[in-house]
């Protein structure tokens, strides 16, 4: 009986076992797939690459259950190839952070909206000599998993959605017209490891080649650099050949190596005895690659049969050299590099997973007019188009494997880095990936991925790495146990009680201080989302100051949001995109940025947290772009007054000749001195400079600022002639603020009725007894509000304030009412008593305005805020304090002298320079996806919000000021889920004029502002002065 049941129970499970798909089965990953290697490039002449993109037939299927079994559909349409199918009007694009778009149940997939299916069919020609040779395709991306048909003969499977997949089909063929079929399928037990944060989509996303090789080829091959100097570098050679039919020793491998000048400064040659061939050399005075000089050599491997090439491959060479130094620095050709970095999400706002070749191109040249030095391949290999221009233009490169399980969370039991069924699937996916691109000079680091957790698995990617290549250091961000990688990524390597991605500054200095064994990246911090970047310049600090800190990349580059109108169009259904980005970059327009939720059956998704680039979706630059490209320049000024400087060269392989320097002396933000300075300093020197014919004798009431810019002599691949690489500013001699005008007593207050109006010969003001509040300003009889001019301590939300939120709406600050306790009228001025406080909140502010007109007809203003200091508790710290004000609709301009022209903010300002400055509101305004605060100018020493006429209100204090101006409410942008949604007033803008805004910080994925940035909950007082233009404006630029 027991022998009976044993018996059934393996029937049993055998049944289940072959039932079992290949999508769902953890242990099947490919079926006659071709080994991974290095990609093979060929002369442009070649015929051996054929590039099958194109249209394509396509059917599309909602779940695999109604894919029919003999894959004929009832109607083929046509779909472009490459593409994301749901950017082409099939399915709906899902965005999700750590949540599965199914059921977490490895390795099986069950979804609410299916598991889709996309049926492909192409037909091909293959000549008749062809048929001699072996012929193979390669699918460089599909997602996520697919089977492939050759001439309706199954050929194999593969999943992996970033790798390559490559078959041979010479079998297969017929002479003349031959047919692919592919059934890719959305969902696989794949899946369960690409659970990277950004949007989830399918299809075929990069090219597809048809390849032809002779029966004996090159296959593979590995070129190595070390004992790199300029005086010589040593180069090994790894060639590895595929044979099916021929006899080796009738062959003859050749290769060469040819500087960018066209001179040949390497060759061999040797007969093959085997189907591997190593060939070791030394190079004398090599030109060696760096991302400040990406000098390339042309390899060329030819095999040759009685003297005929029969098989040739090309590649760019670089020779460099990447070591770990004894102080835990990362070192290229012996220099210490900082990591200043960005992670590169694979994203196009049209195409979605699809990146087309101009993409790539603009994404690789902004990332080196923004003084990006690193990009971390974010969270899966990139396309090979995006490494070769790394190699060309000269960035360097963390590449990541298509490894993240955030979904599991990182418990030993629970997390699959952990768990032996998966070994197979953590390994071939860095395997894939190292094999790949072992000949990038760009490439400086293999990552295994990102929140995958920790484990055995992880191990054994440590070692398959290692099998195939000890040049390059290894990477993870987990710092907890098995530290099998040789580069930290975050986390606390000395105490394991922490496991944080976004390390704030405290403890990040702390670990610096404590000391690490190995070289530590934050290779995520910064986060980007929305009107974000605060404390930048502090992180930068601890890099330089600590040399195992060898620095971080930002998260991330680019905002990940999809160009849609507002009745539902996008990707190709969106006809004129230029025209759909210029109304994406601004509110209330028919097209916008969309994000999670915004997109049927998205239902599983994190609404706007995909929107974290330093750039908008379309690589349009925000004001984070300049404050990175501040941090980030490679040049260090230390002004030491008004006619001296200390520079700094921190490249480490150019000399600062190269470059034009140029100085210039503001006076009251006017140029009043200019000239050039000649700089030459070799890489990491300081050099003292003296500013020949700058001023010493300064006039005492005027502000003094220096600021030196260096530009671009000569014209590079990603800049042209003239572009600015770097700046910097100080004050030499702070501004004088003149003290306000005094009120007049002979102003005339009148208090009968509902309203208080204080009139002179040439200004009026009426304020609101109830409110307490002015409502309307004239002057020479023109009023320039339209509305109340409140005192407000609320801004529309950022996304950074999310961790403040709850201090904040507890103490009341979003739904602040005032009450009027008392008025006082004396001296032709009105004093107001009012407190401040929410209802069902404790925290109180006690307010007194004071009212009053100049002689000249000036409204001023002076204002005490006192907290009740037995309630303060409620809140340590302010998001705002100002006035708003409603201005009649023709005021849309301000010209103002303070930091711009872009927006700034108490810890976001070294991007932006001091000066004058003009601008319109609609330039001012930051069309940030979900609508936030925004447009902020700090430093302000004096404003003018004017109309086309230049006439309007002039505004100052004694202190610096911040000020925004646009057509929306606060309620309005804290309201608005999408910008489309913004609509503008009719009768009025907004103007507000801050004395307190608060900082911006890390919040969304970080921390909170720096205590230093902070503006307490404490006593204040300011004053204002608010006047009317009465002469023509000389507009900044």
């Amino acid at each position: 009986m027991k022998r009976i049941i044993i018996l059934f129970l393996f029937c049993v499970s055998t049944s289940l076992l072959a039932q079992q798909n290949d999508w769902e089965n953890e242990k099947i990953t490919q079926i006659n797939k071709e080994a991974p290697h290095a990609t093979l490039y060929y002369d442009a002449s070649s015929n051996n690459v054929t590039l099958l993109n194109g249209k394509w037939d396509f059917a599309f299927y909602n779940d695999i259950t109604k894919v029919p079994k003999n894959l004929k559909p009832n109607k083929w349409e046509k779909i472009d190839v490459p593409s994301a199918w749901q950017m082409q009007g099939y399915g709906s694009p899902i965005y999700t952070n750590i949540t599965y778009p199914f059921e977490k149940n490895p390795p099986f997939i069950n979804s609410k909206v299916g598991n889709s299916v996309g049926l492909y069919q192409h037909q091909f020609s293959v000549e008749k000599d062809a048929l001699d040779q072996e012929v193979f395709l390669r699918f460089e991306s599909v997602s996520s998993a697919f089977y492939l048909w050759v001439n309706g003969e199954k050929v194999g499977y593969s999943q992996d959605s970033w790798s390559p997949a490559e078959f041979n089909i010479t079998k297969y063929l017929k002479e003349g017209n031959n047919s692919l079929k592919m059934q890719v399928i959305r969902w696989s037990d794949g899946s369960y490891l690409e659970d990277q944060d950004g949007w989830r989509m399918s299809g075929i996303f990069r090219d597809v080649f048809l390849i032809k090789r002779s029966k004996l080829h090159i296959n593979d091959y590995f070129i190595q650099t070390t004992d790199v100097s300029n005086n010589s570098a040593k180069i090994q050679l790894e060639i590895d050949l595929k044979n099916t039919n021929e006899k080796v020793s009738d062959y003859q491998l050749k290769y060469s190596l040819t500087n960018n000048k066209g001179k040949i400064v390497v060759k061999g040659n040797e007969a093959i005895n085997s189907l591997s061939t190593t060939f070791k050399t030394t190079l004398k005075k090599p030109e060696l690659w760096s991302n400040e000089t990406p000098n390339l050599y042309q390899l060329d491997i030819s095999l040759l049969k009685a003297g005929k090439v029969v098989d040739q491959i090309q590649g760019k060479v670089g020779i460099r050299e990447i070591l770990i130094s004894d102080k835990n620095e990362i070192l290229l050709n012996g220099q210490p590099i900082t990591i200043k970095g960005v992670n590169v999400v694979e994203h196009d706002p049209i195409f979605g997973k699809y990146i087309p070749k101009e993409r790539i191109e603009k994404t690789v040249m902004t990332l080196k007019k923004y003084n990006f030095n690193t990009v971390r391949t974010s969270h899966y290999p990139a396309s090979p188009y995006f490494y070769q221009l790394c190699d060309q233009y000269g960035l360097l490169v963390i590449d990541e494997a298509n490894v993240e399980s955030h979904g599991f969370g990182y418990k030993e039991n629970e997390t699959l880095a952990n768990n032996p069924k998966w070994e197979k699937q953590h390994v071939e996916r860095i395997e894939a990936m190292v094999e790949r691109d072992k000949n990038h000079p760009s490439v400086i680091m293999w990552s295994f991925g990102n929140e995958a957790g920790n484990g055995v698995n992880m191990t054994a990617m440590q070692r398959k790495t290692k099998e195939i290549d000890t040049s390059r250091p290894t990477h993870y961000h987990f710092a907890t146990l098995p530290s099998s990688f040789d580069t930290y990524g975050g986390g606390f390597p000395l105490h394991h009680k922490k496991q944080n991605r976004y390390i704030d500054i405290p403890d990040l200095e702390k670990i610096a201080q404590d000391g690490v064994d190995k070289p530590y990246i934050l290779n995520e911090y910064a986060h980007g989302m929305g009107n974000a970047m605060g404390n930048l310049q502090e992180y930068q600090d601890i890099f330089e100051k600590y040399p195992a800190m060898i620095g971080g990349c930002i998260w991330d580059f680019v905002d990940q949001g999809i160009t849609k109108s507002i009745d539902g169009q996008y990707g190709n259904q969106i006809q004129d995109v230029d025209k759909a980005h210029q109304q994406a970059q601004l509110p209330g327009e028919d097209y916008y940025w969309a994000f999670g939720g915004d997109f049927k059956h998205d239902f599983s998704n994190d609404n706007n947290f995909c929107m974290n680039g330093v750039f908008m979706s379309d690589l349009t630059p925000t004001p984070k772009s300049s404050q990175v490209k501040q941090v980030f320049q490679n040049i260090n000024f230390t002004i030491q007054g008004v006619n001296k400087v200390v520079i700094r060269n921190e490249f480490l392989f150019t000399n600062l000749s190269e470059f034009d320097f140029s100085w210039r002396l503001l006076k009251n933000g006017k140029e009043s001195t200019s000239g050039d300075l000649q700089v030459k300093l070799s890489p990491l020197e300081q050099g003292t400079f003296t500013l020949k014919n700058a001023p010493t004798d300064l006039d005492q009431n005027a502000e003094y600022i220096l600021q030196f810019s260096v530009k671009q002599r000569e014209e590079t691949a990603w800049a042209k002639s003239g572009y600015e690489i770097a700046y910097a500013e100080k004050v030499i001699q702070p501004y004088t603020f003149n003290p306000l005008d005094k009120a007049i007593s002979a102003a005339k207050v009148n208090s009968e009725g509902r309203e208080i109006e204080i009139s002179s010969s040439s200004s009026n003001i009426k304020i609101d007894k109830g409110t307490g509040e002015i409502v309307a300003y004239t002057k020479n009889g023109k009023n320039f509000f339209n509305g109340n001019m409140s005192l407000d301590f609320w801004r529309a939300p950022i996304d950074n304030d999310k961790k403040l939120m709850e201090m904040w709406q507890k103490a009341g600050f979003d739904k602040m009412m005032s009450k009027v306790q008392n008025i006082t009228i004396e001296n032709g001025q009105v004093k107001i008593e009012k407190i401040h406080q929410a209802q069902m909140s404790k925290f109180i502010y006690y307010t007194t305005e004071t009212f009053g007109l100049s002689e000249e007809g000036e409204l001023l203003i002076d204002l005490k805020l006192s907290p009740e200091t037995v309630r303060t508790k409620a809140a340590t710290t302010l998001p705002r304090v100002g006035y708003t004000i409603k201005v009649t609709k023709d005021i849309a301009h301000s010209t103002w002298y303070g930091k711009g022209p872009g927006s700034s903010y108490i810890d976001r300002k070294v991007g932006m320079q001091t000066g004058i400055y003009t601008a319109s509101m609609e330039e001012q305004f930051i069309n940030y996806a979900k609508p936030q605060e925004n447009g902020n100018k700090s430093l302000v020493r004096w404003v003018k919000f004017h109309n086309d006429q230049q006439k309007g209100l002039a505004v100052r204090s004694s202190d610096y000021i911040n000020f925004s101006i646009r057509k929306y409410t606060v309620e309005d942008l804290e309201n608005a889920w999408n910008t489309w949604q913004l609509e503008e007033h009719r009768d009025f803008n907004i103007v507000n004029i801050d004395f307190i805004q608060g900082a911006l910080g890390n919040g969304s994925c970080g921390a909170i502002p720096l205590k230093k940035y902070f503006a307490p909950v404490t006593e204040y007082h300011f004053n204002l002065e608010i006047g009317s233009i009465d002469q023509e404006i000389e507009l900044g630029k």
